[in-house]
């Protein structure tokens, strides 16, 4: 087999009774070889891939955790983001999933480089404090309420430990597109690499959703760069790379999520669906 023509999407939230959906029902007209799917399908992360397992039986899937895989459902067990990735990693070996948590896998020929990346907290912030204080604020991200770090209550992550992962991240992708590659690279993130990405790069927060990675993709140009998060469809260039963004959103989001979107890395170009 080899993995030509991927079929894209992102974002279903799952955990949201009205947002149900079945994948079986909106499978591309034509063939495809991989379904690549970039985070926030359900919560937590185990269940994620449950869901997928059970809807996308025998269909080689590649998947990256969003923020919300490892939010808290509020439910009697207090897990953790480290209990989720543990239990992520044996999960989805168990249903035959490539989850990449800063991890690369190679389908029919083509290599698979992932992860969540979160945030460098950068873009359109005043200040790396500025952009940890209103992440974390009010009026902020939920995830520094509902994502834990530990047993106790105020065991929360905090955007210094994001930070800290995005860093990690960006240094597993950075080395391994060193690495030569006979075939097509597709790196699959949930948070966006770049702000073409978004609708608008100053707007609040923006520096929670994005990180202006254009140095890395242009200096080592995979053939394709597909993610998720923004609840709004991407697709442009930089450099030779193509970036794509099919996420479904809520039902009530105007989001331009495209049910059977297939894209080939190799050309990086022509869209079904």
């Amino acid at each position: 087999m080899t993995a030509s023509r991927l079929w894209v999407f992102s974002d279903l939230h799952q955990d949201w009774p009205g947002n149900a959906w079945d994948p079986v029902a909106h499978e591309p007209a034509g063939s495809f070889d991989v379904a690549v799917v970039a985070g926030d399908v359900h919560m937590p992360l185990t269940r994620a891939l449950d869901w997928l397992g059970g809807r996308l039986p025998g269909v080689p899937v590649v998947y990256v955790p969003g923020n919300h895989d490892f939010w808290w459902d509020r439910g009697e067990e207090r897990y953790t983001i480290h209990d989720q990735m543990e239990r992520g990693r044996d999960r989805a070996a168990a249903l035959g999933i490539h989850l990449l948590l800063d991890e690369a896998a190679v389908v029919g020929g083509t290599r698979f480089l992932g992860g969540t990346l979160w945030t460098d907290f950068r873009l359109g912030s005043f200040s790396l404090a500025h952009a940890f204080r209103t992440a974390q604020g009010r009026d902020g991200m939920i995830d520094y309420r509902r994502i834990r770090t530990g047993p106790r209550s105020r065991d929360r992550i905090e955007p210094e430990e994001i930070l800290a992962m995005h860093r990690a991240a960006r240094a597993f992708l950075d080395a391994e597109l060193a690495r030569p590659h006979d075939g097509p690279t597709v790196v699959v993130t949930h948070h966006a690499p770049h702000p073409g990405s978004l609708p608008d790069r100053h707007a609040h927060l923006a520096w929670c959703d994005a990180s202006e990675l254009t140095g890395l993709i242009e200096e080592r140009g995979p053939d394709l760069w597909v993610h998720g998060h923004v609840h709004r469809r991407a697709d442009y260039r930089v450099g030779r790379t193509c970036i794509v963004c099919n996420a479904r959103g809520h039902v009530d989001e105007r989001t331009g999520f495209a049910p059977g979107l297939v894209v080939e890395p190799a050309a990086a170009e022509g869209r079904d669906g």
